[in-house]
């Protein structure tokens, strides 16, 4: 597997260049809680090459990337989710636009965290200035105006081993779009050997959304992160939503998957199943409640699409030899040996490391699931590296 020989790159000190791991999915992903505790134990056994690709400035409410800061003035955030916006998008699924003056900025919570950066706009016609200013002095200024519409165009941050902050402006003499930036250890000519560990996620979305992403900004951003990785983490809205369709779903999930691959054909894929959610309502006598009840009691139940997605998803994995990772099974225990009604359980813990909302889990319950699958992924690892010193 690429990702293997990548990992044992940087085990062997051989790798020249990061590690990237993109973890697309919905608000399991959004929130950085286990992306980030996959993050931590990863560049902790391979090495720290910095924060990765983000989405850019704050896209939504509540943001808080780990290992770096970010503040936005000015900008609105536009979103795939969306049913009103239009396009483009990347792979970050969000860009922020301005008309007039505005900026955002990142500053590394450790130093080094930004030795080196990109910033990832769109060219447009007619589209305006942006200056690109490091807090030690660097400074570059650019058009983003172009002939061709919908051009995704990268910018060197001018930074230097001792930047702590990068601020992106907008001049206000046209249209601005910024799809993204990325930012790491290192600098521009030697970026330092480690893990990259992105997370994108867009609350409330299915794997419907990355249909929107365009193909041609697609291609360019896979051209310059070179994700060896990509953690495709969607199933629970599809699995909530009554407007679900299945007769189909299944292929589309499928083809968008398939896409991305196409785009990213050295990247292992990792097709996440969803973790354990319920919903309280009236059982039927041949529900499968997480309670015992009497006919027509309201209780705790694992809605029938969720299980509908699950199978949906394995056999996807399964026919194209890809990796699969159940986050249910993650949370299971001796009681519940499948992981179903488990966010019960860990909702009633005190303290609680499941959301009230039956649906989410609080930061130790991500962190937890997340060493699952540390640990399923070393252990693959483990085995990759045996087989090849017997060869």
């Amino acid at each position: 597997m690429p990702f293997y020989k990548a990992l044992d790159s940087l085990h062997s000190g051989k790798a020249t260049e990061p590690v990237t791991i993109l973890q697309i999915g919905d608000s399991h992903s959004a929130n950085d809680a286990f992306s980030d505790q996959m993050r931590t134990a990863l560049q902790q056994q391979f090495g720290n090459a910095g924060r990765g690709f983000l989405q850019p400035g704050v896209p939504f409410r509540y943001y808080h990337p780990a290992q770096v800061t970010v503040s936005s003035t000015g900008w609105s955030a536009v979103s795939a989710f969306s049913k009103t916006a239009t396009g483009p998008w990347g792979i970050s699924l969000v860009r922020q636009h301005a008309d007039a003056p505005a900026s955002m900025t990142i500053t590394a919570d450790e130093a080094g965290g930004l030795g080196r950066g990109m910033v990832e706009f769109l060219g447009q016609p007619g589209g305006g200035r942006i200056i690109v200013e490091a807090d030690d002095g660097g400074r570059t200024v650019i058009s983003t105006a172009s002939s061709r519409n919908s051009d995704a165009m990268w910018l060197r941050m001018p930074t230097t081993p001792d930047t702590r902050s990068v601020t992106v402006s907008a001049m206000g003499d046209g249209p601005v779009d910024i799809l993204g930036w990325e930012v790491g250890k290192g600098n521009q000519a030697r970026p330092e050997p480690g893990i990259l560990y992105s997370n994108l996620g867009i609350t409330g979305s299915t794997i419907d959304i990355l249909s929107k992403v365009d193909p041609g900004i697609l291609s360019e951003e896979i051209r310059h992160l070179k994700p060896s990785l990509l953690i495709v983490a969607f199933g629970t809205n599809e699995g909530f939503n009554t407007t679900t369709n299945f007769d189909s779903y299944s292929a589309r999930y499928e083809q968008i998957i398939q896409d991305l691959h196409s785009a990213a054909p050295m990247a292992g894929i990792v097709v996440t199943l969803p973790p354990d959610g319920v919903r309280q309502e009236r059982q039927a006598p041949y529900a499968r409640s997480c309670d015992k009840l009497a006919y027509g009691t309201r209780g705790f139940a694992t809605p029938p699409a969720l299980d509908t997605v699950r199978q949906a998803q394995t056999s996807v994995a399964q026919r194209n030899h890809w990796m699969q990772w159940d986050w249910r099974q993650a949370m299971a225990d001796t009681t519940h040996p499948d992981g179903r009604c488990t966010i019960l359980v860990w909702g009633a813990r005190n303290p609680p490391i499941a959301a009230r909302d039956h649906v989410h889990l609080l930061k130790v319950g991500y962190q937890q699931t997340a060493a699952s699958l540390y640990n399923d992924l070393m252990n693959g690892y483990g085995l990759w590296s045996s087989q090849k010193h017997k060869k």
